[in-house]
């Protein structure tokens, strides 16, 4: 009894903690939340995106293995060559397109997009398209050395690189792997 009536006449009394207050425990719950909600947001693979679009846009299903939306329309183009930079899934076949007899060539056969480069001689080109492409060297060295890779995550599509020389595939190199890379090299 003589220790309360020393508090109350000295005037001690509890110290409260930081959790005591209501105000704090509030905002930390609210942090936590935050956290978690930023968390889900950057870390959920892909996004969902469903059901939100701009005004006046189409987009269409998710394509199968890609977890990418394909465009509603292609834009009108050269036969063969797709106009934007990802890998379609339906109404699309590539054109074979034929390498010319003579010179040395680089046949770079996928459905979307991809970015490389060839070395021949002092020269290094870059071989940045899409779809089937023939690229000629214009002055070769004494051998060709290309490095091309895909720009998307199809693993269902096959991105093979050839060379060329005068009408005769030298060598060739694919994979389907998702956003794999090819490397082919050859004595001209």
């Amino acid at each position: 009894m003589e220790g309360l009536v020393e508090k109350m006449v000295t005037g001690k009394r509890r110290s409260y903690g930081f959790l005591d207050r209501t105000w704090a425990v509030i905002a930390v719950v609210a942090g936590v939340l935050i956290v978690v909600a930023g968390v889900l947001v950057f870390l959920t693979p892909g996004g969902n995106t469903t059901g939100l679009s701009m005004p006046g846009s189409t987009v269409a299903p998710p394509s199968p293995g890609q977890g990418m939306p394909v465009p509603a329309a292609v834009s009108p183009g050269q036969p063969g060559v797709l106009s934007y930079r990802m890998a379609p899934t339906r109404d699309f076949e590539p054109v074979n397109v034929s390498v010319p007899a003579q010179g040395i060539f680089i046949k770079v056969m996928y459905r979307g997009a991809y970015a490389g480069k060839y070395i021949s001689g002092n020269v290094t080109q870059d071989l940045d398209s899409s779809g089937e492409r023939v690229f000629g060297i214009e002055k070769p060295g004494p051998s060709v050395y290309a490095s091309v890779k895909k720009l998307d995550g199809s693993s269902k599509q096959q991105i093979m690189v050839e060379i060329w020389r005068n009408g005769t595939q030298i060598t060739s190199n694919s994979t389907y792997l998702p956003f794999g890379g090819v490397t082919v090299s050859g004595n001209i």
